[in-house]
């Protein structure tokens, strides 16, 4: 887990994970399978609704109305703190800037400005490693065959046993910002006491920030390893 636990710089870093590096010819195939059923149920005409059938309009619902920040820099409000989730893993929140929603342990609701975007950065991504993967899914990943595909590698991930190496969220960068779209560099401090960092995509879909998986199934596109955290805003701790 992201945590206190010590890792050699040889461990695979966290986001390689819960069996997320399967074979090439997995995912091709169902990417391909996903393509396959999504081009088919497409052109219907008829409301969106997710897996558990919510429509859309009744997912905005649920998050209070915010005032929209089209853009700007991403300033941690004085309200941040630290929630540990199930599976250990410490993420930050905002009163202010969400999660404001905590339904079947998915974190959800955050607020449509730059640091809220951060959050969800952190969040949402995080809670795939845990047991309401699959809720987090549903609710909280943009749909499409990209995330057809994540749910796909999850489910075959369920029940291994795999090692999970310490490290922490230090910082981030917005490298995007803009009314319905984000990409944040999240900082890692590694349990060796170096830094990893990898980037993640979001879109504002439904009344809130949605995770945006890779064609692959992938949620954190590596960056790799940095000498220092210059360039990021640090979380006070």
């Amino acid at each position: 887990m992201i945590g206190g636990r010590g890792r050699s710089p040889a461990d695979p870093p966290f986001w390689t994970e819960r069996g997320w590096l399967l074979s090439v010819a997995f995912l091709a195939g169902m990417a391909l399978l996903a393509a396959v059923a999504w081009v088919s149920s497409g052109g219907t005409g008829q409301t969106p609704v997710d897996p558990v059938g919510r429509t859309t309009a009744e997912q905005v619902a649920q998050c209070p109305p915010r005032p929209v920040v089209a853009a700007g820099p991403a300033v941690p409000p004085d309200d941040v703190t630290w929630r540990t989730l199930d599976g250990g893993d410490r993420v930050p929140v905002s009163a202010t800037q969400g999660p404001s929603r905590t339904a079947d342990g998915v974190l959800g609701c955050f607020a449509h400005t730059p640091i809220g975007a951060v959050l969800a950065a952190h969040a949402v991504p995080t809670q795939l490693g845990g047991p309401a993967w699959r809720a987090v899914t549903d609710r909280q990943v943009l749909p499409g065959p990209a995330r057809d595909v994540l749910v796909a590698r999850l489910e075959a991930a369920a029940g291994v046993v795999t090692s999970r190496g310490g490290g922490s969220y230090a910082g981030f960068a917005l490298a995007r910002y803009a009314a319905d779209t984000a990409r944040v560099q999240l900082l890692v401090k590694t349990g060796a006491g170096g830094y990893v960092a990898t980037l993640v995509e979001l879109r504002w879909d439904a009344g809130d920030w949605k995770l945006v998986p890779s064609r692959a199934g992938v949620v954190h596109a590596s960056i790799g390893t940095v000498t220092g955290s210059a360039g990021y805003t640090l979380w006070r701790k």
